[in-house]
């Protein structure tokens, strides 16, 4: 059989439902569809996890980040601000600006929006990652609101 990559963002899971994979300048899939294993091993993390873009676009979201704020996975993917608490929206843009490629992990408490209309504390912890020359934001999320970390309003806003 020939190996073939897909030149698109959207790819199919085996399960049939879509993922996006970024493109990496010259046009091609920085991850071909056939990727499977390493997105499965993000799939079955239990530690909610996003990948950001370098425009902050959600490229793939988990399940267990959806669970986290109750929405399908293929809702949070794109542009997610609307999840974001407004006033904290300029922190995070700023947070997610500010991250290097120096390999460091940066972190931020930040609210966000359950389904159920509650608002979330959420710890983040970020890193810079490339692949095939794209600059992609690995972010994993804790939900704080039940004092499982230290407590956000503690924490000076950045």
């Amino acid at each position: 059989m020939e190996d073939q990559s897909v030149p698109t963002m959207t790819c199919t899971r085996p399960t049939g439902r879509p993922f996006i994979v970024p493109d990496v300048p010259d046009g091609r899939s920085a991850a071909p569809c056939r990727s499977a294993v390493l997105e499965a091993l993000f799939t079955v993390l239990p530690q909610p996890l996003c990948v950001f873009d370098d425009q902050r676009r959600i490229l793939f979201a988990n399940p267990a980040s959806a669970d986290l704020v109750g929405y399908r996975v293929e809702q949070l993917i794109g542009d997610y601000e609307w999840l974001l608490l407004p006033s904290d929206t300029p922190r995070w843009r700023r947070f997610l600006r500010d991250l290097d490629s120096a390999g460091t992990t940066r972190t931020t408490f930040f609210r966000l929006r359950h389904c159920g209309g509650d608002w979330l504390w959420v710890h983040a912890a970020a890193s810079v990652f490339a692949v095939g020359g794209a600059h992609l934001i690995a972010v994993t999320w804790k939900d704080c609101s039940g004092d499982l970390c230290e407590d956000p309003r503690t924490i000076s806003p950045g």
